[in-house]
């Protein structure tokens, strides 16, 4: 159940983060971010669960798994930031993307053990 849980929040925050992203309006955008901030407080709450399901199995893992999880988050909160100020370096996407992707495929890993 959490797996599931947590597996179909990512794709709907990645979802809402490319909707909201790719917004012209910065109302439309906002309302994106917020429930994108929903979308990763439920993402949080199932990944806790798991984590501690499974810590024992593979400590260094998932530490790195939390890790890059912090890190899309901030990255999210990073790049809608950079998007109300108008600021839209393409470089801060492409991180973005690059560490979601690393994040997504070592939890992957993790749920097929």
């Amino acid at each position: 159940m959490w797996l599931g849980l947590h597996f179909w929040t990512w794709i709907v925050l990645t979802i809402l983060v490319v909707g909201g992203l790719t917004r012209h309006s910065e109302k439309r955008a906002t309302q994106f971010l917020i429930l994108a901030r929903i979308a990763y407080l439920v993402m949080i709450i199932s990944g806790v669960v798991l984590s501690i399901r499974t810590f024992s199995h593979a400590p260094l893992l998932i530490s790195l798994k939390f890790l890059l999880g912090i890190g899309t988050i901030a990255l999210i909160e990073i790049s809608f930031g950079r998007k109300m100020e108008r600021n839209t370096p393409h470089l801060v996407y492409w991180i973005l993307g690059v560490v979601a992707l690393a994040t997504i495929g070592l939890g992957l890993t993790l749920g097929l053990h």
